[in-house]
């Protein structure tokens, strides 16, 4: 009987535990971030982050890297989501143990150059010149930076993109690679990037 009379008490407060908590919950007021990005935030953050390779490529050419550096950190700091952790961002001009660059200082490098761990031209800093890899003369700054996108997909609050980036220098230089980026929104409501890969198209 007593067996009887404790699992009949024991199922009733389990039956009852769900409604307790419910009650307890309705004082909460949680913090919940539930907009999808949209389309229109992905292409504005393709747009961005162009006119951001432009800004780099400008400030070298009228201040060198005591301008561009800075800048470029700060771009940095504004578009990839390095302050969270490992970014997965494989660069164009980038090969052997430093194709990855997961770490802000990789991608720094990447932009401006100016690291001896890394030994880059600093893709921001303009075209390939003469394409004597990594030590590039005769460059000339990108003053025309236009996405065009293939494909971009929205899971929520993270979103992929994948298409064409077009680059355009001053002396009149073109380029054009494969570009796909993969974004978070953060706290402040902000895209992030958390992956970027970019190659050159392939050729026969």
């Amino acid at each position: 009987m007593f067996q009887s009379i404790l699992r009949l008490g024991l199922a009733s407060a389990v039956s009852l535990a769900p409604l307790i908590a419910c009650a307890g919950a309705a004082d909460a007021q949680p913090s919940v971030m539930s907009e999808t990005i949209r389309v229109g935030e992905v292409k504005a953050a393709q747009d961005t982050w162009c006119g951001a390779l432009v800004a780099i490529s400008t400030a070298h050419a009228e201040g060198g890297l005591a301008k561009s550096k800075p800048l470029s950190s700060d771009i940095i700091d504004a578009a990839y989501a390095y302050q969270f952790g490992p970014v997965a961002f494989k660069p164009t001009w980038a090969y052997g143990k430093k194709t990855f660059r997961t770490t802000k200082d990789g991608a720094l490098s990447y932009f401006i150059g100016d690291d001896p761990n890394y030994n880059d031209p600093g893709f921001g800093i303009g075209s390939p010149g003469d394409g004597n890899y990594p030590n590039l003369s005769n460059r000339s700054p990108w003053v025309k930076c236009t996405p065009e996108i293939f494909a971009i997909q929205v899971f929520g609050n993270t979103a992929n993109s994948m298409g064409w980036v077009h680059f355009e220098a001053a002396d009149g230089t073109t380029s054009k690679v494969d570009k796909t980026f993969s974004y978070v929104r953060d706290d402040e409501g902000n895209l992030r990037i958390t992956v970027h890969h970019s190659s050159t198209p392939f050729s026969w």
